[in-house]
């Protein structure tokens, strides 16, 4: 007699993202339907952002490091898990790269202080867990065109420093901001970047960053892994759970791990 109304969902989804983004909600609520699943947004405020989504050309690395300051994140990251969450999200991958991977564990235990002990997950560990599980080598990291050189040779870091086979980071991807990118712009950067550099993965990073509809139709065609922020981030998420079989379509990621 009564619908299913989301109250009762299997499991729900925190995501942390920056005020004017909707990908990560976006990218996550697409890959979890089929599912009894829900995602519940907390939004930070970043500079960078304007609204209506537009982004500056090239970010500026000062509010990437105030977007995970203890007077923001940690004060979000307490209301948002004041929710009756199963997991949260942190939806930046810019802030991974910029501190690297010893001081995310250290912003990880802090936050783990006012949780509520609910699980909690980077971009950055997310993607780093990925790789791991599927044992990928040789992998280029398609950055979106909003990050800097220096903060891409911060993401080569990130990964090599955890004894990763990173071949290429750069701002690779898709010219212009989150509004101008479609699955066939983000397919062509691929194409050229695997062409360029001979990768077997690419990890297409930047949460704002479209990218999920190109999955499939890349491992198809180019016959490599390709994993991207949001989708490890929701992959991340649902460890434990008979979830992660449910997601089709959108990676070999979901279907061995």
């Amino acid at each position: 007699m009564w619908k299913y109304d989301g109250w009762e969902s299997d499991f729900k989804l925190g995501i942390v993202t920056p005020h004017a983004d909707i990908g990560p909600e976006a990218e996550a609520q697409a890959m979890l339907t089929g599912t009894r699943s829900t995602v519940h947004g907390a939004r930070v405020d970043f500079s960078p952002m304007h609204p209506g989504g537009t982004i500056d050309e090239k970010i500026a690395h000062d509010p990437v490091l105030q977007f995970i300051s203890p007077e923001i994140i940690d004060r979000t990251v307490e209301s948002l898990s004041s929710s009756p969450l199963d997991a949260i999200g942190l939806a930046f991958t810019s802030s991974s790269f910029k501190i690297g991977a010893e001081r995310e564990q250290e912003l990880l235990a802090r936050l783990s202080g006012v949780s509520h002990g609910i699980k909690l997950n980077t971009t950055g560990t997310a993607a780093s867990a990925a790789i791991r599980q599927l044992g990928l080598e040789k992998i280029a990291v398609m950055a979106p065109s909003w990050f800097d050189e220096e903060l891409c040779a911060a993401g080569d870091s990130y990964f090599r420093n955890q004894g990763l086979d990173i071949i290429s980071a750069t701002p690779s991807g898709p010219v212009g901001g989150p509004l101008t990118i479609d699955p066939a712009s983000t397919a062509a950067a691929v194409e050229k970047l695997v062409a360029d550099t001979g990768a077997e993965t690419v990890f297409i990073a930047g949460n704002g960053q479209r990218a999920i509809g190109s999955i499939d139709y890349l491992e198809r065609h180019l016959g490599i892994t390709v994993l991207t922020a949001n989708q490890v981030l929701v992959w991340a998420s649902l460890e434990g759970t008979e979830l992660r079989s449910q997601v089709r379509g959108y990676g070999c990621l979901f279907e061995q791990g």
